[in-house]
């Protein structure tokens, strides 16, 4: 089960279709419902495993939320990373590490991958999937997966 903490105000229908207006796309059910109950914070658990070559892990260290949070809003992420990530994708939360947990929209089919900023695309160069790697396939699938990283 998983529990989230430091969430915000929950998000409102209103407030969810005036971030879609912006970014011309349409969210899942599942994403929508996590936003008017949570909007944005910490999970516990909150650590995923992606496809990568190697088998990679990482945590979530917060959720994005729609409202005037500072620092972890999702619109300003959106606005901040549209043309660094892959077009088609939203950012919804991130890593320790500055990475990004980004949710596909459109022909992406709204699966979530971890974007790893370390290996980028260099500035000016279109972004593309080479550090994208699948999580999961919907946003219930990657909640539902989270788990406690044992140490």
């Amino acid at each position: 089960m998983i529990n989230i903490i430091y969430s915000k105000k929950p998000a409102t229908l209103e407030d969810i279709s005036d971030f879609e207006r912006e970014i011309k796309g349409v969210l899942p059910i599942d994403y929508k419902n996590f936003l008017m109950k949570h909007n944005g914070g910490q999970p516990q658990p909150d650590s995923f495993k992606f496809f990568s070559d190697r088998n990679d892990a990482s945590s979530v260290d917060r959720f994005l939320s729609l409202g005037k949070e500072k620092n972890s809003n999702l619109l300003k992420y959106y606005n901040n990373y549209k043309d660094r990530i892959p077009s088609g994708f939203i950012p919804i939360a991130h890593d320790a590490g500055g990475n990004l947990i980004i949710m596909g929209l459109k022909d992406n089919e709204n699966k979530i991958y971890f974007w790893d900023h370390e290996i980028e695309v260099d500035e000016g160069e279109t972004p593309d999937m080479s550090n994208v790697y699948l999580i999961n396939e919907s946003f219930s699938d990657f909640i539902n997966n989270l788990y406690e990283e044992v140490i």
